[in-house]
């Protein structure tokens, strides 16, 4: 008995000394002011992070309100589980509409092009730049497992429309509107968990036809630049159809001759008119008047 209450003393001595170090240790001036300090630094970090994911929230829907507004109001109509990231892609695809108005030279657009392909690259290895479109494109792209396949195309379709030329003919605005707005909505299927092939079909055509009008939209914006967007094949047919009246005097555009009249009817000579490229109002297409139109691609309502 006398052996094991010794035992017993001998282990609380040895205790006491420790125990009394670990409560001076947490109850010193500087452990607690350390401790405070890590707090404060903790919070004002969880601070910071929320500050900054409300900041890139709020850029994509601002910048979406002001670009694209029927865009801004669709988004508005989804369920709230899939809004946000609706919006970021919108933001996304403004981004890409308005590099061709925003810079002076091509140069300078396929250096934004070229970032927005670094980017989508790097949101697919995690690491997004710290860009407030990108962050919300990254979340999205994280939480819906978005096809990579459509935001490439897209970038790649307004990359080859910085060379700023007129349409051909339908096909080729349609091919447009197919690698954009259709590539578009595909994405805001799947940010809604809808992968069906007849779903994907209607998107398709409602790309188009959404690509169609807004072309037509915003051909009073144009001419204000004196360009025409419209596909030469169908301005052509209107004019043989006489749906553009010809100027005086002038003959069919696509011939490139016009007929200058000098002195009586009998005397006149043939003048050669250089063809013009497509996208100018001057390849004998009449301008269409009017400064009051709607705005073009990259601008608020635009493609």
């Amino acid at each position: 008995m006398a052996a094991s209450i010794s035992c017993i003393n001998h282990a609380v001595s040895c205790v006491k000394p420790s125990l009394f170090f670990t409560v001076q240790r947490n109850t010193s001036p500087v452990g607690a002011c350390a401790r405070r300090a890590a707090e404060i630094r903790s919070v004002r970090a969880a601070a910071s992070a929320t500050a900054e994911v409300q900041h890139n929230e709020k850029f994509c829907l601002e910048l979406v309100r002001s670009r694209d507004y029927e865009g801004f109001v669709c988004s508005l109509l989804l369920p709230e589980a899939a809004r946000r990231s609706a919006l970021a892609l919108r933001a996304f695809n403004v981004e890409l509409a308005q590099v061709k108005d925003s810079v002076s030279q091509k140069s300078l657009g396929l250096m934004r092009m070229e970032f927005w392909k670094t980017t989508i690259e790097e949101i697919y290895r995690d690491k997004p730049p710290k860009q407030p479109v990108s962050m919300e494109l990254w979340k999205a792209v994280k939480k819906h497992n978005l096809t990579k396949r459509w935001l490439t195309r897209m970038i790649a379709e307004r990359e080859k429309d910085l060379d700023d030329r007129g349409y051909r003919n339908l096909q080729e605005l349609e091919s447009y509107a197919e690698n954009t707005q259709s590539s578009l909505l595909y994405l805001l299927l799947e940010s809604l968990g809808i992968k069906d092939v007849h779903a994907d079909h209607a998107a398709s055509h409602v790309g188009k036809a959404h690509g169609i009008v807004t072309c037509l939209r915003a051909t009073p914006h144009h001419s204000v630049r004196r360009r025409v967007y419209l596909p030469v094949d169908i301005c052509i047919l209107g004019f043989a159809g006489g749906l553009y009246p010809r100027q005086p005097g002038a003959e069919h555009p696509g011939r490139g001759v016009r007929r200058r009249q000098s002195g009586s009817r009998s005397s006149g000579t043939r003048t050669f008119v250089p063809p013009q490229r497509p996208g100018s109002c001057d390849a004998g297409f009449p301008p269409h008047g009017g400064a009051g139109g709607l705005p073009a691609e990259g601008e608020e309502g635009g493609l």
